[in-house]
């Protein structure tokens, strides 16, 4: 629309500057000189002595047929025939193209009906009630996401992990659906008998939804006890809470070199320091989030000599923010 606006100025211009230089191409200069002598004559009521005009000037344009000069009201009907023809353009345009929004808005509209998934199975809260009701391997596998690959893990979970003695005391919805880097997921928090909180999600699509048991069990490639005595040097996929601190001392002692966090995990006591190269594409990573808060992040990290013995580990790699893998 601007631009019709544009344009309808431009015409209105061109048509003024096209009537002016037409009157003048009429009337030749002296004419428009000698009309505006007798215009401002008449309106002070007074006669035009040609002899002040000068005899040369009478002579040149002799026999030349005068014109008035254009009066307001015709002018004001010029603006109002261009303003008019610019209106019905504009409107002509609008009316040949409505058609075509029209039927594009609808097209997109039938494919997003088309796309919408058709629901499979019980809904993301009886998919959860179902796993924490299971007693059994089995009955457990039926409701997780990739069973073959987290049988061996829940095994262990449940047998020799926190899974064996933990009862569940109450489930409750933490926020509507929604959408992440895996998809669409429903998030619930599971409070245990003992006063433990564990968080459950159910990622879902148009096949169904199946709860992630690595964000449920908090899952840790390697045991902490083994990070902390220094048995295990290096990890691949560790589940931590992590916000910005400041102790700098012993093998990360420059700040300048180095971002200090500090880390806490469910099944880790007392809390342990991290330290992230500033100009490491995990940097990167970390800079996105604002840390107003603890937050979640799936990592790999390794020890830099004895740094274990003063609980310090670099991070080498953020997998990604939150404890649910894509």
């Amino acid at each position: 629309m601007l631009d019709g606006e544009v344009g309808g100025v431009a015409a209105l211009l061109l048509v003024f500057t096209t009537v002016t230089d037409s009157r003048r191409s009429w009337l030749g200069p002296g004419t428009i000189k000698f009309m505006d002598i007798k215009s401002r004559a008449h309106r002070f009521g007074e006669k035009i002595d040609l002899t002040k005009v000068g005899k040369d000037f009478v002579e040149e344009n002799f026999g030349t047929k005068l014109r008035p000069p254009m009066s307001l009201k015709t002018r004001l009907l010029w603006i109002l025939g261009v303003l008019c023809l610019i209106v019905g353009v504009e409107v002509v345009f609008l009316l040949r193209r409505a058609p075509k929004e029209v039927r594009a808005k609808a097209e997109v509209a039938k494919l997003q009906v088309h796309a919408a998934p058709k629901w499979q199975g019980p809904q993301p809260q009886q998919i959860a009630e179902r796993f924490l009701a299971a007693s059994t391997q089995e009955e457990r596998l039926r409701w997780v996401r990739e069973p073959a690959a987290v049988a061996a893990l829940m095994e262990r979970f449940y047998r020799d992990g926190p899974g064996g003695s933990e009862k569940m005391g109450s489930m409750k919805k933490v926020s509507e659906s929604v959408i992440t880097q895996v998809g669409a997921l429903q998030r619930f928090s599971v409070t245990m008998t003992n006063g433990s909180k564990r968080l459950l999600y159910v990622p879902f699509d148009e096949s169904g939804g199946r709860v992630d048991f690595k964000c449920y069990a908090a899952y840790c490639s390697e045991p902490w006890d083994k990070l902390l005595d220094g048995t295990v040097v290096q990890t691949a996929e560790m589940r931590v809470y992590l916000e910005l601190s400041d102790y700098y001392n012993y093998e990360f002692p420059d700040q300048d070199q180095w971002q200090c966090l500090l880390a806490t995990a469910p099944e880790l006591v007392d809390p342990i320091y991290l330290y992230v190269r500033r100009d490491s594409p995990a940097m990167k990573e970390l800079e996105k989030c604002p840390f107003t808060e603890p937050t979640r992040y799936t990592i790999a990290m390794e020890n830099q000599g004895k740094s274990y013995k003063r609980r310090q580990w670099q991070l080498t790699r953020v997998i990604c923010n939150g404890w649910l893998v894509p």
